[in-house]
């Protein structure tokens, strides 16, 4: 081997991370099919048009802030003439995967952090390598899919993040794409950023650390690992660590999404049978469950998804199905039973499906709910008795994974119509009756 080839060599990087950011999700889907809103102001409601839970571009140089009530800023909304939806989530979803359908064109190990957000991991590559990926990737979502991504690269998770932060914040220097595999780069972002902006610090977390003197990204990256884990937590010592470059999170699934939970995995072979389709997604209800009874929330509606590959020859389908619970839950056998409701409803055979997924989103802190004539509420002792039996389970499980699983459930929850918020847009890409017209 010569010296030139073997500097090439030793220039390669064990592993980058490239994580790939759709830019303002909600409010981006909603401008897709709607051209006239191309440099209108555009706010997504949430799911009871209370709260604004996505803002265009144009809406945030207003200065409206993310998580405004309504009624607040309804002078704003009248002057500006901003456009208000309420949160599409079949929308959504659907265009969330194309956006990683797209994306695993070009990698084959990636990890789905939330609808508008994914990892792809390389290994073995050069700086050079990455940045051109980096650029592709983004160039093809927003070529085939028509939604414009931020992606930040680098040797961590963490970093990632804090790299896309700066792509999308500098978008006219950055195009929408940076790297901090340089040192130099690296310590830039560390020094611009906040405490608040590093990936995983809360806000309690924020208010000790900058107490103590850590105001920046940079002053933490200097901070000793093993103390701080004394003083704070295990979790706070690995992001240091990620900090300077030392890759410490094995896997990721977000505690930090907005008010739900996205479960989705892409099959390793094609599945066709509705059984083999059901037992999959029983798998990743049971996780989502088990990931929001973790963070102590209820959830009141869920989300199935499934779909075909959108490249090649063969047949395509993709479809969704949502119910609204009749009371917030997270009792896995519910969600499990509403499940196989739902893949009856959009189950098609003769399709070779490549990935399905669970949403549990309307997230909330307490299990307080209003029945109505039509709804029969549980009886409070039966609900404790269902809190008691999920956390046994959680806590067996966490010994020793998987040592207790559901199986089949006979006694199906009966699904109920669910009336759409008042500014829900149409489901373009979903239902054929709601398809854009043309006169």
């Amino acid at each position: 081997m010569d010296k030139n080839e073997h500097n090439c060599e030793s220039r390669r990087i064990d592993k980058v991370y490239l994580l790939c950011d759709c830019n303002n999700f909600f409010a981006s889907c909603e401008k897709l099919f709607r051209p006239d809103l191309k440099t209108r102001p555009v706010a997504v409601l949430s799911n009871n048009d209370g709260i604004v839970v996505s803002r265009s571009y144009e809406t945030k140089s207003l200065g409206i802030p993310m998580g405004s009530p309504v009624f607040k800023i309804q002078k704003e909304i009248n002057k500006y003439k901003i456009a208000t939806f309420s949160s599409n989530f079949s929308l959504y979803l659907d265009i969330s995967n194309r956006v990683m359908s797209t994306l695993e064109s070009f990698c084959n190990d990636i990890e789905i952090y939330s609808v508008d957000e994914a990892f792809l991991i390389f290994h073995n590559i050069t700086k050079e390598e990455a940045l051109n990926l980096a650029f592709r990737a983004k160039n093809a979502v927003a070529t085939l899919v028509g939604i414009q991504i931020g992606v930040g690269v680098a040797k961590t998770k963490t970093l990632a993040k804090l790299a896309n932060h700066h792509a999308k914040q500098h978008r006219n220097e950055t195009h929408g794409v940076f790297s901090v595999l340089e040192d130099a780069q690296r310590q830039r972002i560390l020094l611009e950023n906040p405490i608040g902006e590093i990936w995983g610090i809360g806000k309690k977390n924020e208010e000790h650390l900058t107490e103590d003197g850590y105001r920046t990204a940079l002053d933490l990256s200097k901070a000793d690992p093993d103390l701080m884990q004394k003083r704070y937590s295990i979790v706070l010592s690995r992001t240091i660590k990620e900090l300077n470059d030392i890759d410490c999170i094995a896997s990721v699934i977000s505690d930090d999404v907005q008010g739900q939970i996205l479960w989705s995995r892409t099959f390793k072979e094609r599945i066709t049978d509705f059984d083999d389709l059901l037992e999959a997604i029983s798998n990743y209800v049971a996780d989502a469950s088990s990931k929001l009874r973790q963070i102590d929330r209820y959830a009141k509606k869920i989300t199935i998804f499934i779909r075909t590959s959108f490249f090649g020859n063969k047949p395509k389908y993709a479809n969704d199905a949502t119910l609204c619970l009749d009371y917030p839950c997270r009792d896995t056998r519910v969600f499990l039973a509403v499940a196989k409701e739902l893949l009856k409803v959009i189950y098609k055979k003769d399709f070779e499906y490549m990935k399905a997924g669970v949403v549990l989103y309307d997230l909330v802190e307490e299990r307080t709910f209003q029945a109505d004539l039509f709804s029969k509420a549980p009886e409070e002792s039966e609900l404790i008795k269902s809190d008691l039996l999920m956390d046994t389970i959680d806590l067996i499980n966490s010994q020793t994974k998987n040592s207790i699983y559901f199986g089949a459930q006979n006694k199906l929850t009966k699904e109920r119509k669910f009336n759409g918020p008042d500014h829900l847009s149409p489901r373009y890409t979903s239902s054929f009756d709601e398809l854009p017209k043309v006169y």
